[in-house]
């Protein structure tokens, strides 16, 4: 068994029967696993439970600079955070 240790990854945290393990020259290598009985998933051995030990691992898909875009984009779009944004349309006649 296998499990999925990255937490970026879309499949964290489930462990899967391994059917086969690459370990290329100069490259991390990727696990083949069994999924729903006869599927075969291609996981890279980073994103596992096998990852060595001096491998450098990710904790969020956000780096400084996707978080300063993400500023930005907040700062040109203040309607969006608005606490209480006005309405949209008509009020129904039902209410």
């Amino acid at each position: 068994m296998i499990e999925v240790t990255d937490p970026t990854h879309p499949l964290f945290g489930r462990c899967f029967s391994v059917l086969s393990v690459s370990h290329p020259p100069q490259r991390p290598g990727h696990v083949v696993v069994a999924y729903r009985g006869s599927l075969r998933l291609r996981i890279p051995v980073l994103a596992t439970d096998r990852t060595p030990d001096n491998a450098v691992r990710s904790r969020t898909k956000f780096n400084r600079d996707t978080l300063l875009e993400l500023l930005a984009l907040l700062k040109e779009c203040p309607a969006l955070c608005a606490d209480h944004p006005e309405p949209s349309g008509t009020i129904s006649p039902m209410s």
